[in-house]
């Protein structure tokens, strides 16, 4: 359950300044956004991937829903609006592999509670998961935190991008999955240190949910559980692209958590995913398949 945005990405060596005119690298489109990566995540880490959503009716949304379906994830569910054009993302990635990002949300802000609820009507008793975003409306959020919860399916929740989202929205969440900004929006103070980055876990775990999975990035994932907390140390690899990341993280934690792995074993798949992903330019089209997981797991045997 998610956001279906279009990139548009760059490869620049700096962000430019306020009235500067720069040479970039390259230019890039193609199809991304949270939830429409999760779900190419999910499909091509060898799960059966549905996703609801919303696009316009315009070839923007065309071509996400072909490259959907193109790596197996069923896209009936996804709204067509007729009104709003489909959401697009801006995106400048710098010689350090990072990102910059501006998005028009567009058709993704039209998704109604009473339409995400009806598209998984016919799916309650087949789920073993369910991942959510904070890319979409909040009332759609809080209402399918809220059916999954009385059906039984553990949600996970990537709590990004940013957004101010009521606690009350996000706490009953079975996994909830930030990274260092997103927890601070949570919390809503700033994280300067470890100790500081702690506390918030804990914070966000007394609020409800059974686990926090905190996305660090090179340095590492840490889970928080009422057991306690454990570092997850992050895998080695040369940054191309860090934009699609956090995607193909949640996405393979979403499938570790559905196919019943340990709390801690399904953090390290997707960490595995995460890590495989920066190494390629692109959001969707970095998301990496389960042999190439099991092949980077198999080369990098635990610490």
């Amino acid at each position: 359950m998610g956001s279906i945005i279009f990139d548009l990405a760059v490869s620049t060596p700096r962000v430019p300044n306020t009235g500067e005119n720069i040479l970039a690298r390259a230019f890039k489109m193609g199809p991304g956004g949270k939830g429409a990566n999760a779900s190419a995540a999910i499909a091509k880490l060898g799960a059966e991937s549905i996703l609801v959503g919303s696009v316009g009716d315009d070839n923007f949304g065309q071509t996400e829903l072909q490259a959907l379906k193109s790596v197996g994830v069923r896209v009936d569910s996804v709204k067509i609006d007729q009104d709003e054009p489909t959401g697009t993302a801006i995106i400048m990635v710098d010689d350090n592999g990072e990102n910059t990002i501006l998005v028009v949300i567009g058709a993704n802000a039209t998704l109604t509670p009473d339409e995400a609820k009806g598209a998984l009507d016919s799916w309650w008793g087949k789920l073993d998961a369910i991942q959510v975003n904070f890319e979409i409306p909040e009332s759609v959020v809080a209402a399918i935190i809220e059916e999954a919860k009385r059906n039984g399916v553990p949600v996970i929740l990537d709590a990004g991008p940013p957004r101010s989202y009521a606690k009350e929205t996000w706490s009953k969440a079975t996994i909830i999955s930030p990274n260092r900004l997103e927890t601070e929006s949570l919390v809503g103070r700033s994280i300067s240190t470890e100790d500081d980055l702690v506390r918030a876990a804990k914070e966000i775990l007394d609020s409800g949910p059974e686990a926090v999975v905190l996305k660090r990035g090179g340095e590492g994932s840490l889970i928080c559980t009422s057991q306690g907390t454990v570092s997850v140390p992050a895998f080695k690899v040369e940054t191309v692209d860090t934009t699609g990341a956090g995607d193909a993280f949640t996405g393979a934690l979403t499938v570790g958590t559905a196919e019943g792995m340990t709390l801690e074993e399904a953090v390290r798949f997707a960490s595995a995913a995460g890590a495989l992903a920066v190494t390629r330019f692109g959001t969707m089209p970095a998301m990496p398949t389960r042999a190439e997981v099991v092949r980077f797991l198999s080369s990098h045997p635990r610490i």
